[in-house]
């Protein structure tokens, strides 16, 4: 068996194995119009880190992850997300995919990554020290809260258009309301709707009239009941409105929008006349960097919310942190003192960033839990 990184060369048959294995365990696959940021033919071959094992010339197993930057309370961390890990399921049983994710994490520990995130089962990637994490808030509004709770908004001039490379002013509307998230990965203007295109999504320009007010990532196709993976809004007064024309526009019965975290004055609206909303786990993640991490993380909460003074230590793994707010401003440092509490970096996870975490009544985190991880359908892999 040959492991070793894959170079750009390996680009068409690391595409080919990925939609061989998908499309065996699930439905048919196409990665080049899935992730067209990563797969797409005019995407560089070295935009996406490929770890392979191959047996006489033949991929066997493959892992890939995406190197990004992401913005996060006035920091940029680096991270890596892990996706298409896919093993031939004549290979299945025989170590390739626990191989090679070493391999990647120890790679990934070479290029100084801040943090690693994937999608998955749980317990799977539990093996490698990956956890849930991350709370979003997802509300579910039906046409029957529309129909009652929205009777008296006036959605009339509202228009949805789709967002081309042939409308510059849209892109660059879109482009730079999208940037200005408060968690968000790079979106380079040049790949932003392959970006923005992730999952077969539709990106659409919102106007009032002909003034573009925000933008809308979602299902390509209309659906009954669906998922907006993605609503900018330059004024969130217009909620209401735009909530009304998407379903009057995309004839659904249902959708469910995700809300991070820092959108406060969103969860307000929508808590008015939404039908139901749950507190729902992001991604799974792998921190490598906890002092950076911790310091984004707190730094942001402390944007969005009035943190009360205080200072925990914490040992996580075989580290110890003093996080302290003081004045509304966070800090995170390495520190001999004796720990508050000592935890192993998946239990960290849990405490720190998980759902539960909103729960807690431990006074030695005072109110600053959860911590902010948050990422979109856009930025996933």
């Amino acid at each position: 068996m040959d492991y070793r990184i894959a170079t750009p060369a390996d680009r068409e048959d690391a595409i080919d194995f990925a939609n061989y294995v998908f499309s065996q365990a699930h439905r048919p696959h196409d990665f080049k119009k899935l992730l067209p940021k990563e797969y797409a033919d005019h995407v560089l071959g070295e935009a996406v880190h490929y770890l392979a094992c191959r047996e006489d010339g033949h991929i066997r197993a493959m892992v890939a992850d995406r190197p990004m930057q992401m913005r996060m309370g006035g920091e940029t961390l680096r991270i890596g997300f892990v996706g298409t890990v896919s093993v031939h399921p004549y290979a299945r049983g025989e170590g390739h995919m626990k191989h090679l994710m070493q391999m990647m994490l120890d790679d990934a520990q070479e290029r100084e990554f801040d943090l690693l995130a994937l999608g998955g089962l749980r317990q799977r990637y539990g093996y490698f020290g990956f956890e849930c994490a991350g709370v979003a808030a997802a509300y579910t509004i039906t046409e029957t809260n529309v129909r009652h709770a929205l009777r008296e908004i006036d959605d009339s001039a509202i228009r949805f258009t789709e967002l081309t490379n042939s409308d510059p002013r849209g892109m660059d509307f879109c482009w730079k309301l999208a940037n200005a998230r408060k968690i968000v990965c790079d979106r380079p203007r040049d790949a932003f709707l392959d970006v923005m295109h992730s999952w077969e999504s539709r990106m659409r320009v919102i106007r009032d009239g002909e003034t573009p007010i925000g933008y809308v990532m979602g299902a390509s196709k209309p659906r009954l009941e669906g998922h907006i993976g993605e609503l900018g809004l330059k004024n969130e007064g217009d909620l209401p409105r735009v909530i009304k024309a998407l379903f009057r526009e995309d004839g659904m019965t249902a959708f469910t929008l995700s809300v991070a975290p820092y959108e406060t004055e969103r969860a307000e609206k929508l808590g008015a006349f939404a039908e139901h909303v749950q507190l729902v786990p992001q991604e799974c993640i792998r921190v490598l960097n906890w002092a950076h991490v911790l310091s984004a993380a707190l730094s942001l909460k402390a944007e969005y919310a009035d943190l009360e003074d205080g200072e925990t230590v914490l040992t996580i793994g075989n580290a110890t942190y003093a996080l302290a707010v003081k004045d509304g401003k966070a800090s995170v440092s390495p520190t001999n003192a004796a720990p508050d509490r000592v935890l192993s970096e998946m239990e960290a996870i849990r405490a720190l960033f998980g759902v539960e975490s909103a729960f807690y009544r431990d006074r030695i985190y005072h109110d600053w839990l959860p911590l902010p991880m948050y990422f979109s359908s856009a930025d996933t892999f």
